[in-house]
């Protein structure tokens, strides 16, 4: 039941079964003993955790570098919006004159 199951959709399945049966022709045919295919397992498996790790902490480098860049477009509109509040009060008081429409 389980192997209809993962035979349910072939292009995983089928992998999994040509990929363990590769192993097993490697261990038994060729000579390969199990200790040495479990230190090649352990070297990929630590590479493996290795590239995790590195991709995870350039995406937080690239998260705290965008953020840093939208807090400073954030800052620059408050600025712009604060000039132009001055800009409304001083049109308000008629020191300055109006807009020609």
């Amino acid at each position: 039941m389980k192997l209809t199951k993962l035979l349910r959709n072939r292009g995983l399945g089928v992998n999994l079964i040509a990929g363990l049966s590769f192993i097993f022709l490697a261990v038994y045919a060729w000579g390969l003993s199990w200790e040495e295919l479990g230190g090649y397992f352990l070297v990929i498996l630590i590479f493996l955790v290795a590239l995790i790790a590195f991709a995870a902490l350039c995406g937080w480098v690239l998260r705290k570098l965008m953020a840093k860049n939208d807090l400073s477009s954030v800052g620059a509109a408050q600025e712009l919006g604060e000039k132009k509040n001055e800009y409304s009060v001083e049109n308000e008081s008629g020191d300055a004159k109006p807009d020609a429409k």
